[in-house]
């Protein structure tokens, strides 16, 4: 008789792979570990970590407790205080309910439980290998838990094997313990790593304050209040103003229920509430709280949790970007702080010189021959720039489109790129100087401090020396806040803030071991630094570009490979108009 080639796992194997699904990395661990204290009704969550998580997480809370028979209990798999029946499914509020996530992380760490479910009361203790428990005993302990989970993936060395560096685990660490900062205002939060006071959060430190802690001054500045209902759900929280935004999406916050979640259509849905109000990559922050009937949300479709699941997302994507676009009617003034409201003909917009980030209105004019320093709307719906000083019927140079720089010379007709042709010439400016170190370095009259989220700070700290070798010359200024004391030369006159946070976005998504961190950061600077699509251009301006692009080595193509000017001949012309 053939041997059989289906058996059943040993329970040690089918708790390591659950354990998979639920503990990636020491975030996870954190995350899972401070939702079991906020649904045990704690005010007082300190965290302690070692080592980036790997050698130690340890959650301390003064919440309900258990007893020695629950703690046994609750490190089995499936076992929950959160759930009796299905019907338990369709109205969940609590963040944790599965019973996976302590069997879960006691199946690859040595753990520890110490916990009291009534005050006076003696504590219990136990101590877990491998979800194995090895020993119990009475302990000393006011009402609350305390978890320390130590050796993580100590018997997956796989798994251990590939969890990142240091300085990028405990980034992690930290966005997870600020989703729960700023969710949760009414709870006390400190974070310490390696005996060093990373973030504290107090019980009376105000939802606004908690969001500058966690994103930072600079996105939380420009941000305004929302609160709204619709169709069933309310929504409220801080969205950022049109003129303040960010190149990724990594300061948005979407919380359903008060859990943290990754949703498209909540994404998707606050973009669009932006629409035209917005320059192409760019994207608005947020922290956003979304309030729904738990029987309309589906939690329970991955397992940690991250994604949700609605009965009817076309209603929910209507509700909240008509909302948000009703808010921005309220808040007009606020919202549009970077619009221009002029007579667009007197208005002097010169990019190279800007110093703070300008959105500009839709303009309109009669079809008269263009004015020097005014827009033409040509019948095609191309809009056409020509410069002041300039005879507008007799001009030789002038933009179209808000990104063409057009030059006519006798027998040909050059179009110029302007942000590829700016880019190019920053390109070659900063590998030079980074070669050579060579760039002219220019000292800020008046020092530009930005303030930073925890995770941006951790990688701006280990960046200084990068930047400095491009020309700029920033400092640490205490906690998570940089003083720019100096900037390139070449940059001297962009809004140098923006362009050293886009750039420091950029670099988020590297691992730094694996790329030459200069060479990223001279193709980042290079483009967040140039002009943009839009950007009205002097003549003066203009022709200073194309001098500096005729300078340079390589002049035909942006550093990505875009060519930065096209050349229209008369022979083409005729080809097209059929007289040849």
């Amino acid at each position: 008789m053939a041997e059989n080639k289906v058996h059943l796992l040993k329970d040690d194997v089918i708790g390591k792979i659950s354990a998979g699904e639920v503990v990636e990395r020491p975030a996870s661990v954190v995350k899972e570990l401070i939702e079991n204290a906020i649904d045990a009704a704690s005010n007082r969550i300190h965290i302690d970590i070692g080592d980036a998580g790997r050698s130690l997480i340890r959650v301390a809370d003064n919440g309900e407790g258990m007893n020695a028979e629950d703690a046994e209990l609750a490190c089995l798999r499936h076992a929950t205080s959160k759930l009796t029946d299905m019907n338990d499914l369709e109205k969940l509020l609590t963040l944790g309910f599965r019973g996976e996530a302590l069997a879960s992380i006691a199946a690859v760490s040595h753990l520890e439980i110490t916990t009291s479910s009534e005050k006076g009361r003696e504590a219990a203790y136990l101590y877990l290998e491998g979800a194995r428990v090895c020993a119990k005993r009475p302990a000393a302990r006011e009402r609350g838990t305390t978890i320390a989970v130590k050796n993580l993936f100590y018997n997956v060395p796989a798994r251990k094997k590939f969890l990142k560096k240091e300085s990028t685990e405990l980034a992690m660490i930290m966005d997870v313990v600020g989703y729960f900062v700023v969710s949760y205002p009414e709870i006390e939060f400190k974070l310490q790593h390696d005996g060093r006071e990373l973030l504290h959060a107090p019980v009376n430190m105000r939802l606004p304050e908690r969001i500058r802690l966690i994103l930072g001054g600079d996105v939380a500045a420009g941000m305004m209040e929302v609160d709204f209902s619709s169709h069933g759900y309310k929504i409220s929280g801080h969205i950022s103003v049109p003129a303040s935004t960010r190149k990724d999406k990594r300061s948005q916050m979407f919380f359903v229920n008060k859990r943290y979640v990754r949703s498209k259509i909540l994404s998707d849905s606050l973009q669009d509430a932006y629409k035209s109000l917005l320059e192409k990559g760019r994207y608005p922050s947020c922290v956003l709280f979304l309030e729904a009937n738990p029987a309309e949300i589906d939690v329970n479709i991955h397992p940690t949790k991250l994604l949700v699941k609605f009965d009817n997302e076309p209603a929910l994507k209507g509700s909240i970007s008509e909302g948000l676009r009703g808010m921005f009617d309220r808040y007009k003034n606020f919202s549009t702080v970077s619009m221009p409201q002029s007579d667009p003909e007197k208005k002097s917009f010169v990019p190279i010189s800007i110093e703070g980030t300008e959105v500009q209105t839709e303009f309109k004019y009669d079809t008269a021959p263009i004015a020097p320093g005014t827009y033409q709307t040509l019948s095609s719906g191309i809009k056409a720039y020509a410069p002041e000083g300039v005879s507008g019927r007799r001009c030789n140079m002038f933009q179209v489109g808000d990104c063409y720089i057009v030059k006519v010379e006798k027998n040909e007709i050059m179009v110029t790129d302007q942000h590829a042709a700016h880019e190019r010439i920053l390109y070659e400016y900063f590998s030079r100087s980074a070669r050579e170190r060579s760039g002219s370095v220019q000292n800020l009259l008046f020092p530009a401090r930005i303030d930073l989220s925890y995770s941006d700070s951790i990688l701006m700290n280990k960046l200084t020396d990068n930047f400095k070798t491009l020309g700029f010359d920033i400092e640490h200024f205490g906690e998570n806040s940089y003083i720019i004391q100096a900037v390139p030369a070449i940059l001297k006159d962009r809004d140098i803030k923006n362009v050293v946070m886009d750039v420091l976005s950029d670099l988020s998504s590297h691992n730094l071991d694996k790329i030459d961190p200069v060479e990223e950061m001279i193709k980042y600077a290079s483009c967040r630094g140039a002009i943009k699509a839009g950007d009205r251009l002097s003549d003066e301006e203009m022709m200073t570009l194309l001098n500096r692009l005729a300078e340079c080595e390589l002049p035909f193509t942006c550093p990505h490979g875009r060519p930065t000017s096209i050349t229209i001949t008369v022979d083409e012309f005729e080809k097209r108009f059929r007289r040849k």
